[in-house]
Formats: structure tokens, sequence, C-alpha cells
């Protein structure tokens, strides 16, 4: 048995997270930061790059400290980060404004503007085989170029979120195929950028960095990075990949078919694909994986274990620490019946990605009675969540794909109530994996494939993932087979008045 160790980074939405695990599977020590996302306006949200770094430097100066007998044995660093959100550096390399992020629907009017022309919408459709939409960084950029055209003259490079720290670590500039069709200026099916989507959107092509694949070494740790991170100056970096084709890595997908279901701050379910499948009635999308010649096939939700956080943080701020309340809504939870007795939760807090592509959606609560109490409310969150799951999983369906399990992942998975409310709404056997940390995991097999420790992906997985827990429910709950319809018939009902309504 070997002693190396790989190093995992997963610059998330709302923290970044940090892992070192040894090449035959072992978790040795992780460390986790969070950072704050600013809304200055309504629909807006962004965050300040420098946190991402300070805080991602704080945690590796901890892990290197705690793990100094181990620094000797690093092998490389694996990297993966949320997607679209874009951060804009001029000629020095020095930020000019907030990263725009995934979240932010400021792009919603432009979005719109640009969806009235079918030729345009076929258009972006024929080049990226997606769908525009506020999520996407070209909306972005061109909602920048046009209302802050003096930031825009003096951008020259956009960089995605995990590509920006690529770039602190290393000084290359460089992206992968799994980030780049989060842009809307890549091209899914040849995996190069679409001149024409430049074009469309009035972008400079210059501003955007090389893509290449995701499991290959893009540099080394310099020397200032060292001083500021402790990581060993020469440490090979990998290029990485999307949060979400990280995560899937991590537990273990790599096979045409298999799925997993995503329960972090947004909620995503998506399946390993031999070749792209695009849908043409937009209900899904359609992203190069972080393996060649695969792509995923995959709903996105905005808000789904961020529903949950919305809620305490909006209700229970002053109060216990986050650990100490979720505990207390798992034991009360337990005792509120299925289906909350009447209540629904639509948890469209900041719009709604797939099925619907909808930046006006807000969530709602149906069906307030008398009786309900605090746990119904919070019972209601998480069965919106899984409901919201099930909406996507459907679409996916409708093409073809035949789903029998999935992988759950991601902080909600951790719960055991909610997944057992997501068991019985989504009917299909439930798999967890041993090591929580998939995205961080998943940068660790790019890493070993890179580096030439595994032979393929398939002997990297079979030493790095390990099943935890299954859960099946092939009967369900009758009570969310009638809630999940009147769930779907909300939005239909509700979707003109959102357009009134929105501030």
């Amino acid at each position: 048995m070997g002693e190396g160790v790989f190093v995992g980074i997963d610059l998330g939405t709302t923290g970044c997270k940090m892992i070192l695990i040894h090449e035959e599977g072992t978790l040795l020590d992780s460390a986790y930061i969070e950072y704050p996302i600013v809304s200055l306006l309504p629909g807006f949200a962004e965050q300040d790059p420098d946190l991402w770094w300070r805080g991602l430097c704080e945690i590796s100066q901890t892990l290197m400290a705690k793990n100094e007998y181990r620094v000797k044995n690093l092998l490389g660093i694996g990297i993966c980060g949320q997607m679209h959100t874009q951060v804009y550096l001029d000629r020095n390399n020095h930020i000019l404004r907030n990263a725009i992020t995934w979240m932010d629907q400021r792009s919603k009017g432009l979005v719109e503007e640009l969806s009235r022309d079918a030729r345009l919408k076929q258009e972006v459709f024929q080049h990226t085989a997606n769908h525009i939409s506020t999520t996407y960084t070209a909306p972005n950029i061109l909602w920048v170029k046009r209302n802050e055209p003096d930031i825009y003259q003096k951008t020259a490079k956009v960089l995605l979120a995990k590509d920006y720290i690529k770039y602190r670590l290393t000084g290359q500039m460089v992206t992968d195929y799994s980030d780049a069709v989060g842009t809307l200026l890549f091209d899914a099916v040849g995996k190069k950028w679409s001149p024409e989507m430049f074009d469309l959107f009035g972008i400079r092509s210059e501003l955007i960095p090389e893509a290449v694949c995701s499991s290959q070494i893009i540099g080394h740790i310099s020397s200032d990075a060292f001083l500021e991170t402790g990581l060993p100056q020469g440490l090979p970096v990998i290029n990485g990949c999307a949060d979400q084709a990280a995560t899937s890595l991590g537990s273990g997908v790599c096979r045409n078919g298999q799925v997993t279901a995503i329960v972090g701050t947004a909620g995503v379910v998506s399946t390993c694909s031999d070749k792209p499948l695009p849908d043409m009635q937009g209900r899904t999308s359609c992203w190069n994986y972080c393996l060649d010649d695969k792509w995923v096939i995959l709903g996105v939700m905005q808000t789904a274990a961020e529903s949950l956080h919305w809620f305490k943080n909006a209700f229970e701020k002053d109060k216990e620490s986050s650990s100490a309340l979720f505990e207390i809504y798992n034991r009360e939870v337990a005792k509120i019946p299925d289906g909350s007795e009447g209540l629904i939760f639509l948890p469209y807090l900041m719009g709604e990605r797939t099925p619907h592509w909808d930046a006006d959606a807000r969530g709602v609560f149906y069906g307030i009675s008398i009786n309900h109490h605090k746990y119904h409310f919070i019972r209601a969150v998480m069965e919106g969540v899984g409901f919201g799951l099930k909406d996507n999983l459907e679409s996916i369906e409708s093409l073809g794909i035949a789903v029998t399990e999935m992988r759950l992942l991601g902080g909600g998975s951790k719960n055991l109530i909610w997944r057992d409310i997501m068991a019985k709404i989504l009917q299909k056997r439930l798999i967890t994996i041993k090591v929580p940390e998939n995205g961080a995991l998943g940068c660790s097999i790019l890493c070993g494939m890179a580096l030439g420790i595994y032979s393929d992906v398939e002997s990297a997985i079979s030493k790095l993932v390990k099943v935890d827990s299954e859960m099946y429910h092939r009967d369900g709950s009758p009570v969310y087979q009638k809630n999940y319809q009147i769930y779907k018939e909300l939005y239909c009902c509700l979707k003109d008045l959102y357009k009134k309504s929105t501030v």
C-alpha cells in the first residue's frame, strides 16, 4: 500500500471545503469555512472572490499544520467549484467587482428580451444544446456590458469560480469542459468554444480562457501560493471540474444510466450518458461531464437545502447553533405525519430553473390552517424539495432514460428524516456514500487519474468510493402522490400571477 495523499478542494456556494484523502480511500482530515452571499438589490446574488481565497488559505494553513508529517506524501490537488459564477479581472489580474453567482437573477429582463426572438432561441440551442436562462454566465456578462460599461471595458479576463482559485494557486488561467458548458458560450456536443455564441452575445472571445479536459495537470503550486496556503511549492494542480460533476464522480458515477440526486444549496438530478441528449422542450440541460466522451442530462432546482437554511435564518437567527437547531427540527418533524396535514411548499425562493426556467417564480406555502405550527412548515419545506426533485426526475425519464436507483448526495442526504421523506416521494432505491465530501472526493479521483495513480476511472472508484446505506420505499406514500399532483398544479395556476407580482 502506498502512502500518497490527495488534496481535494470544493469551492461551494456557501463555503469552501478541503480534504486530505489517502490514495487507498481513507479520509484523513478535512476543514471547512463559510463566506456570505451579498444581495444588494432584489434578485442580486454576489460574492467577494477575495473571501474565497482568504478562506481557502485559512483552512489550508490549518490542515497543513495539523498534518505536517503528511505533507511529504501529498501527490496533487484536485478542485471543483460552483458553476456559472464569474470573476471579472483587469489587465493586471485585479478583481474589478464582486463575482456574479449562479443564483443571481439580474439578467431576467435581458433573457426575456432575447427569448422573444424564436430564431435566436433556436440558434442558441443549435450551437450549445441548451436553452438560454439567467443562470448561465453569458447573459450576466452581457448585463455587465450594458449596465456597467466601464467595468466591461476594463475587463481583460472572465474566470469561473474554481478557475480563479486555480489561477491564484498556479498563475495559470484555464477551464474545463464541464464548467465551460455553464457559460452558454460552449458547444456541448463538439466540446469547443462557439464563435457563433460569442457573436450572438457580443462578448469578446479573448475574455474567456482555454478549455481542456478535467483530468489534466494545468500547473503547480507557485511560491506565492505556498507562502499563503502552506501547500508545498511545485505540487501538481489538476484542472478539475464543476461541482455537480465532481459530486457525481465522487459517488461513483461513471457509466451510462447511473443517476445522482444532489440536495445541496441547489438541487440536482443528473444521469450519466454516453451521448448528448439535448431536450428540445428545454426541461432538462445537456452538459459535458468531467470524464472524456461522457455527458450528463440533468434537472436543476434553484434552491434545495438552501430552502431549509432560509427558514432557519429567517425565523431562528438568534437561537441555537445550526447543528443544534437541525437536531430539534428532525426530532419534531418526525412527529408530523406524511403530507404535513395538507401544507405544501413550493421551493422557488430565487426563481426556478428546470423544468420551468422561470425567474419570476417565488416560494409559496399552500394550505395553511389553524392547526399548523412551526414544524409543519419545516416538514413541508423538506417535502417541497422532494417534490421538486421528482419533477426533474420525471423530465429526465421522459427522454427514455430508465431509473431504478439514485445516489443521494449533498448536505440534505445526511439528514435521516429528510432522506426517508425523499425515498417515499421519489420511490427509487436511494444510496448514500461513506465519504460525505463527494465533491472533494471526485476531485481526488480526477487527481489520481491525471497522475497515473489509477489505470482508469473504474479502478479509482473501486478504491475511493464506498456505499454507506440504502433506503427504498417502493410503494411510496398515497398522501405524497396526491400532494405531488397538487404541487405541480400550483405552479400552473400561479405562473401568470408571478409575472404580475415579482418585485
